[in-house]
């Protein structure tokens, strides 16, 4: 028997508490905000640039070449600031670029990619040409090991003032990214976009209090926030609550999913596509005993209606009211989640933004463990549309583009990233002491998996016969036929590996 929630108004207290949040902002600046800072980032109390060449370019302009606004969601808005932008990160964007150019007499400018592939073919006609045009790359993950298996990215270990031992590289990235004790591609606090795109859960604090549920922070911090418990919670507030037949999008669900989270949860449960060998490369990891047992587990949560909706699965009735409601699966799912009938939402850290134009009370988690024993937390950052550091060797000064590229992204820790996360994400859109925490766990367990890279056997964690696609696939079909599926395709796979392997081990 389900407990039947109580309504009650948010709106005076949210008023309250936004004008709370409205008398801290004079704060920003104070000793208190920057110790937080510094702490939450690992930034060590070291001169800014300190570690670089005290060298002067003449007023060189440095061009980044980046991903444009062909892609409406996921641009990028980290290099030059973008009009579309929130005006305090236009404004930190700015006082980055400032320091920059002022430090080593440059001009910071950039040029935009005009559609999907473009940014691989600029540097691809700019190499055969020797043009010189650009001087760093920010491509999504995927392309950048385009460009990598093609020959032409340095090594970044080889360039003396890439420093990517220091705290503003993603440690996560410079570990899970290399290959062959190489790393052509990684990411740091310059990248917004790897940011937006790390998985979490979304949950509505309401819905937690009104059916007398347990406190998933409290869940999260004692190491209880499991698979199981998201499961069990879940079907605690799943019901046709609509008056209609049938669960539609307008219903009440505990867990709201959409495909390709099933990749983040598989991940989260502490499995992988791949794991590194002792030479650094690729070996498949995607099955075993223990993780075709993780695989059953989430297809168990997926599929069990008194506790899940697949919001993009075209045969759900939330997928099918959604539609003919005239909205996206994705606004349907936020207002679900606003409008307190759905406890638990699948999201990117994008989302949340995006909730915060809501009137509701809302809270962030990483995504779940497999048991209590399992030591950390992992949270997916969905390289599709991740963007990472690149340096082409056909650049005009290789020195320069190097020491141009650290200062950016050791620069952006006190600006950029401070704007994004603290202003941005805590001050404005997350309401409580607690998602800050989480905030620090998920970005302390960011995972870049390398079969979310490369897809082998397939052409992108979309395609059903790839490595990442097929876990998807099998877990919103209804038939968990995992082992027979992953026979049909491991040869295919393997061999793409291998290839990926052979094609790293010629370059120079």
């Amino acid at each position: 028997m389900k407990r039947t929630p109580f309504r009650v108004l948010v709106c005076f207290l949210l008023l309250l508490a936004l004008g709370a949040l409205a008398a801290c902002e004079s704060l920003e600046g104070t000793s208190s905000d920057s110790t937080s800072s510094a702490e939450s980032s690992g930034e060590e109390s070291r001169p800014l640039f300190s570690n670089l060449p005290e060298k002067k370019y003449g007023g060189e302009t440095v061009t980044f070449l980046v991903e444009g606004d062909y892609q409406t969601t996921y641009m990028s808005v980290e290099i030059l600031p973008k009009e579309t932008s929130d005006s305090r990160l236009q404004d930190a964007i700015s006082a980055r670029n400032d320091l920059v150019e002022e430090a080593f007499d440059v001009v910071i400018d950039e040029v935009r990619a005009e559609n999907f592939g473009d940014l691989v073919e600029r540097v691809r006609q700019d190499s055969a040409a020797g043009s010189r045009a650009y001087d760093v790359v920010m491509p999504y993950m995927s392309d950048a090991a385009t460009l990598a298996q093609d020959g032409l990215l340095y090594d970044l270990r080889t360039l003396e003032n890439i420093h990517l031992g220091e705290s503003y590289y993603d440690q996560g990235s410079v570990r899970d990214l290399s290959i062959a004790g190489k790393n052509y591609f990684v990411t740091g606090d310059i990248s917004l976009l790897k940011w937006d795109v790390t998985h979490v859960l979304e949950f509505n604090k309401d819905m937690i209090r009104d059916y007398y549920l347990e406190n998933p922070y409290e869940l999260v911090e004692s190491g209880r926030w499991t698979i199981d418990k998201l499961h069990e919670m879940a079907r605690e507030v799943t019901e046709d609550s609509d008056g209609e037949p049938g669960m539609g999008h307008l219903d009440t669900y505990g867990f709201l999913v959409n495909r390709n989270f099933v990749s983040s949860m598989f991940i989260g449960c502490g499995q992988r596509f791949s794991v590194k060998n002792g030479e650094d490369e690729p070996e498949l990891a995607v099955y075993s005993t223990a993780s075709t047992a993780v695989f059953d587990k989430i297809f168990e949560l997926v599929n069990d209606q008194s506790a899940t909706g697949m919001i993009d699965n075209d045969a759900s009735g939330f997928s099918i009211g959604a539609k003919a409601a005239g909205k996206t699966v994705w606004v349907a799912a936020d207002e679900s989640t606003a409008n307190q009938r759905a406890l638990f939402h699948a999201a990117s850290l994008h989302g949340i933004l995006g909730m915060g134009e809501y009137d509701c009370n809302f809270g962030i988690l990483p995504t779940p463990k497999l048991d209590e024993g399992q030591d950390d937390y992992y949270c997916r950052v969905s390289t599709l549309y991740a963007s990472c550091i690149t340096i082409p060797k056909a650049v005009r000064d290789a020195e320069m583009s190097a020491v141009i590229a650290d200062a950016m992204t050791q620069a952006s820790t006190s600006t950029v990233r401070d704007a994004y996360i603290d202003v941005i994400m805590k001050k404005r859109k997350i309401q409580d002491s607690e998602s800050e925490r989480m905030l620090d766990i998920i970005f302390e367990s960011c995972v870049y998996d390398f079969g979310s890279i490369y897809n082998w056997g397939g052409t992108s964690e979309y395609d059903v016969n790839s490595i990442t696609g097929f876990v998807n696939d099998v877990a919103f079909s209804g038939v968990n036929d995992f082992t027979s599926r992953w026979q049909k395709i491991s040869s295919a796979v393997q061999s793409a590996l291998e290839s990926t392997i052979d094609t790293y081990r010629e370059l120079s």
